[in-house]
């Protein structure tokens, strides 16, 4: 397959909008090679997300199977000047799978997030994302978990789009999205412990102002604290 085309591939790909369908009556090689490339772009995308979930919800074992797959992942073919940001990502990746906590799984999820937009940008890729508006509101129970996630995946999204107004969206909605009440009632208390529910705010409260290329390590911070949170949830 032409290298040309690979590149085309690549590009095209980051077309992640879930409701786009694309109809391809050929069966030639070129265009089972344009639907592999296509198909390994999303893989590392739900992987992506997949990572952040995991490693929010202090899951360490889950984030490291899937960032095994993201680390495995290669690029039949591929052309030079994709390879450096093709070996970031997977560099990321292994960092993660060899974690030994979420704190540091929380900084190399980060830096993969980076390696992505710097990847996007280079290229001048259009990443579509899907339009995810938040969960609807139960009046009855007030804000959940769900909230909280939505909103940091807006962030996350933002990070590797990227996307100025997705990181706006998520970093707003955590600053003004109460707590529910059991996270509020295990957040430690003491002035020498830490207040995962302030520093959560503080982080995306810091997040509306920051410079784009400090995003992905304030990112990394927050996510750790989220993680250090559920913990305590889980342990309650």
């Amino acid at each position: 397959m032409p290298r040309l085309l690979i590149a085309a591939a690549l590009l095209a790909s980051c077309e992640l909008n879930e409701e786009t369908t694309v109809t391809i009556s050929r069966t030639d090689p070129a265009t089972s090679a344009l639907q592999g490339v296509q198909h390994r772009m999303h893989v590392r995308f739900q992987g992506a997300r997949q990572i952040e979930q995991a490693v929010a919800w202090n899951m360490i074992d889950k984030a490291h199977a899937e960032a095994n797959v993201l680390a495995e992942l290669d690029e039949p073919n591929i052309v030079p000047a994709w390879r450096p940001y093709l070996d970031d990502i997977q560099a990321s990746a292994r960092e993660i799978r060899r974690a030994s906590d979420v704190t540091t799984a929380a900084r190399s999820l980060a830096s993969l997030g980076q390696h992505c937009a710097s990847c996007h940008v280079a290229f001048e890729a259009h990443v579509a994302l899907s339009p995810e508006p938040p969960p609807r509101a139960n009046p009855r129970i007030g804000p959940t978990m769900a909230d909280h996630q939505w909103a940091a995946m807006q962030m996350w999204e933002g990070l590797i789009g990227p996307s100025d107004e997705r990181w706006r969206v998520g970093a707003t909605a955590l600053t003004t999205v109460p707590l529910n009440v059991v996270a509020q009632a295990v957040t430690p208390a003491s002035p020498v412990d830490v207040d995962d529910v302030a520093l959560v705010r503080l982080y995306a409260t810091r997040a509306l102002t920051v410079a784009p290329q400090e995003r992905a390590a304030l990112f990394g911070t927050l996510l750790a604290a989220c993680a250090h949170c559920h913990s305590l949830l889980r342990d309650n």
